[in-house]
């Protein structure tokens, strides 16, 4: 049998006097708190960083953008939102997007961000996660139990890539400005065009473009980067404004899609690089006829062929007696011209457009008796010849018109 002592209840007639008894089962030791877990968080945040680093901007809350897209942006704004979590998150902010605004992109420049519309924040709700992360007034926020916290298992990383973008000042500029300005030239006289980019267009190395007003060259593309499932390569690319930056292919040509004036230079067959670059494209040759034909004897004291080879003349010309190219007989090399930095098969067509009012309009009959017009031999002074070819190297062809009458080039 159990007795209970009654005497000490009786001695204490009030809750004070219960209370004021030291009795060792009321000393409450309040539990320390723990610090919420930063893992889970952390996690998350790799999400929004990898986002940005695939797409070269921040994720949006367009109406328009995809639901996970849309999750990450909310994540973002609740991030931005707690200044705890920004502290906490500073050491492994690898792109600095903590302080970026929506719309931030990889070139450094931002888009205007679309207007919020209005969304069932129910929507974007997908797992627990998802219900702690989307608590703007703090109801949420208790002490983590340890089951949130993860232990002895590293954490997965999200691949990046090995470089990020960043523009930066073009310490040899010097030997690209002349490129932007024959652009330019070029453009404003009719010999170069733009049109609006599409994906469809691509873009290579030796481009040029135009993103957010601003004119870039497309100068080394390197090694298709093998982690992503469509081509993606960085580029070296330098801006008219002395910057350059690498940057990989996908965020040029995305950036160049949503910017609403993103165009590409249609260079009509130029190859342009640098001035100290010199990289040999062929050889613009000269040739007069040693024929004795007949129908020819009226034209032999102006009559030159303008060719283009990219091996030697000699090489060329060494079966002119069965070509009729060479109107089947032998040549003589006048002059030769070497072509660096550009397309010397366009330097020749647009030789061959230039002149083409004083082209040879005979018709010759072939050794197997066949009949011909020649189309590469022309009827004007030798130093008609030579000044087209010197004022189309130097992009100044379009000041110049040819006097159809005597075939010399003339000043417009």
């Amino acid at each position: 049998m159990i007795r209970l002592s009654t005497s000490r209840l009786v001695l204490k007639a009030t809750l004070d006097d219960i209370l004021s008894d030291d009795d060792e089962l009321l000393d409450v030791v309040p539990l320390k708190k723990k610090a919420a877990p930063v893992d889970l968080i952390s996690n998350q945040f790799a999400e929004i960083e990898a986002f940005y680093v695939q797409h070269g901007r921040l994720p949006s809350m367009a109406a328009d953008a995809p639901m996970a897209e849309k999750l990450l942006a909310r994540r973002y704004k609740n991030i931005k939102a707690n200044p705890a979590l920004l502290d906490s998150l500073r050491t492994k902010d690898s792109q600095s997007i903590l302080d970026m605004k929506p719309g931030y992109a990889l070139d450094g420049l931002v888009a205007e961000e679309p207007p919020t519309a209005y969304l069932d924040k129910s929507e974007l709700v997908q797992s627990l996660d998802d219900i702690f992360n989307d608590d703007d007034d703090d109801l949420l926020n208790f002490d983590a139990p340890d089951i949130f916290a993860i232990q002895h298992v590293q954490a997965e990383k999200k691949e990046q890539p090995d470089e990020i973008a960043q523009r930066q000042p073009c310490p040899d500029f010097p030997r690209f400005e002349p490129l932007f300005a024959t652009v330019h030239r070029q453009i404003k006289s009719g010999e170069f065009s733009t049109i609006r980019f599409r994906h469809e267009l691509k873009i290579i190395e030796g481009d040029f473009f135009i993103l957010n007003g601003v004119m870039g060259y497309v100068h080394k593309a390197g090694e298709r980067l093998e982690q992503y499932s469509s081509y993606n390569a960085r580029l070296h690319i330098v801006f008219e404004n002395g910057t350059e930056m690498n940057m990989l292919y996908q965020s040029l040509t995305h950036g160049l899609v949503r910017d609403k004036e993103g165009r590409k230079v249609l260079l009509s067959g130029a190859r342009l690089v640098p001035s100290d670059a010199q990289v040999p494209s062929g050889l613009i040759y000269v040739l007069a006829t040693k024929s004795n034909d007949p129908a020819l004897v009226p034209y032999l004291h102006n009559l030159y062929k303008i060719g283009f080879t990219e091996t030697t003349v000699e090489q060329r010309i060494k079966n002119a007696e069965k070509d009729r190219t060479f109107l089947e007989a032998p040549v003589r090399i006048v002059a030769t011209t070497e072509c660096f930095n550009l397309n010397a098969q366009k330097l020749e067509a647009l030789v061959h457009g230039f002149l083409a009012a004083r082209r040879l309009n005979v018709t010759l009959r072939s050794e197997s008796g066949q009949l011909y017009t020649p189309r590469e031999w022309f009827n004007v002074p030798l130093s008609s010849v030579q000044a087209v070819i010197q004022y189309i190297v130097d992009g100044t062809i379009s000041k110049y018109r040819l006097d159809n009458t005597t075939g010399k080039v003339l000043s417009k």
